[in-house]
């Protein structure tokens, strides 16, 4: 099937290659969006034409699939056109990991939880396209806590919790985890019982599984950035 035409007023370029995703989109022309287009994006980026880049209204990557996949995505379009509204498309709240969710917001990118109503993703992305940025999340309360940094714009506190919580789920021991960060054993030792306390788990195994049910489980994640700058709104540039 050809993708749609490049034509009407809001064109959304999508990375997805679930039907329900696009009809997710295209039935929004019920809900505000009558003249949408969701035209999608080649496997390859540099396939993508560049009218229809410069065209478009905004770009959308589903990350459900592969979500570093779905940043390289982000990045290869921001770098192609600096310009374009981007929203990474989260499934669930079990899809979400804080890491992905601190390089999207650093990258730039809005981010929309596809269980938003069709009024909602209507105004986020109407808001994007006015050029501010849209965070619209579900989250579990243990992720909530571990978020609130990053949406309160304490990057580096969190990127330490989320890197302790990671190697916690790897199983490795506090003498490990300190060398890895440079944190002393007390330093580790006080992070890790404030994430017991946030998660509600009674020891480390259940801190370990419940890190590894909710996508912290990072098997080969060496480093992860120690700040990260996060704007989560911004005001449409004049």
């Amino acid at each position: 099937m050809e993708p749609p035409s490049i034509q009407p007023p809001f064109t959304l370029l999508l990375a997805s290659t679930r039907w329900a995703v696009h009809a997710f989109f295209t039935g929004l022309r019920a809900h505000g969006l009558p003249r949408i287009a969701v035209a999608q994006i080649p496997e390859a980026i540099d396939e993508l034409d560049d009218h229809a880049l410069a065209q478009a209204s905004a770009a959308a990557i589903d990350l459900a699939p592969d979500p570093l996949g779905g940043i390289s995505v982000c990045r290869a379009l921001r770098e192609r056109q600096p310009t374009l509204p981007i929203v990474a498309l989260l499934c669930c709240p079990e899809a979400v990991n804080p890491w992905h969710l601190r390089e999207l917001l650093r990258d730039g990118a809005s981010v929309l939880d596809l269980q938003a109503t069709p009024d909602e993703a209507v105004r986020a992305l109407e808001s994007m396209a006015r050029g501010s940025s849209v965070l619209h999340l579900h989250l579990r309360r243990g992720q909530r806590a571990l978020l609130r940094d990053i949406l309160s714009g304490r990057e580096t506190t969190t990127a330490t919790k989320i890197r302790v919580l990671e190697l916690v789920s790897l199983g490795q021991p506090d003498h490990e985890i300190g060398a890895q960060l440079h944190l002393s054993p007390h330093t580790v030792k006080h992070h890790i019982e404030a994430l017991r306390d946030e998660v509600g788990a009674r020891n480390r195994i259940e801190l370990a599984a419940w890190a590894g049910q909710n996508g912290f489980y990072a098997p080969g994640s060496t480093h992860a950035p120690d700040s990260v700058p996060v704007q989560v709104a911004r005001s449409p540039q004049r």
